[in-house]
């Protein structure tokens, strides 16, 4: 079965997940330190029992179970595009956007196969070490290019903390990644470390999807980035 990477932007880096065991009832934070170009920046994923949020200033992704809602604030974007007479797009809304998702059983069965296209998970066996004071197992991310070519890196991660499968980055992954380092087509880095994992008490209403978002198919949202894309190319011309 054929099966497509998407990587998703946000704010100019990307988060990550993981499954849970039945017995999995953490509540609370866990804090990550993301080095890129030279700069680092900490995150932060708020995480209760098979539920997780992370928001950052222009996207706000919750996780509940084997499904995802990714909502995303374009307006400032669109409406200075606009004031600018370069927005090209059939989009007339406002900007704020919502995604859904689910991953279905079939998919997720097919994780662990190898193939030559597409991705999946080779999980290592016996090699352990511990980030932020956890106990981190090792996985190989089998991540293959339009040539074929198997661009795959190492994650550590927890499978004691966190949603079912890990959606933002690693869809599938069954843990919660602790450490990695994703190297781009042109060798640029961005490397991702968990620094602290706290207990805390969380309300669930932090876990409410944000109000004044419109769902819209992920299809139409490409083609929004491609016109947010041109027109900024356009000014900058």
């Amino acid at each position: 079965m054929k099966k497509t990477f998407k990587l998703l932007a946000i704010a100019a880096f990307a988060l990550a997940f993981q499954t849970l065991s039945a017995q999995n009832k953490f509540i609370g934070s866990v804090k990550y330190n993301i080095e890129a170009a030279g700069k680092t920046q900490e995150v932060s994923l708020k995480i209760y029992e098979d539920n997780a949020l992370f928001k950052t200033e222009g996207s706000h992704i919750l996780i509940r179970g084997r499904k995802f809602y990714t909502a995303q604030d374009f307006s400032q974007y669109i409406g200075y595009l606009k004031s600018n007479d370069v927005w090209d797009s059939p989009y007339e809304g406002d900007g704020k956007i919502l995604i859904k998702h689910e991953l279905e059983q079939k998919d997720i069965d097919s994780l662990t196969i190898p193939c030559t296209e597409g991705f999946y998970f080779e999980y290592i066996d016996g090699e352990t070490k511990e980030i932020a004071g956890w106990t981190a197992k090792k996985v190989r991310y089998h991540i293959f290019n339009d040539e074929g070519e198997d661009k795959g890196f190492e994650v550590w991660y927890t499978d004691e903390i966190g949603p079912e499968y890990d959606f933002i980055m690693l869809q599938g992954l069954r843990g919660l990644p602790l450490e990695f380092t994703i190297t781009s087509e042109d060798g640029s880095k961005v490397s991702y470390r968990a620094i602290e994992i706290k207990k805390e008490k969380l309300k669930d209403t932090e876990f409410l999807l944000p109000a004044g978002f419109k769902e819209l198919p992920e299809e139409e949202l490409k083609g929004i980035i491609q016109a947010i894309q041109e027109g900024i190319e356009l000014l900058n011309m």
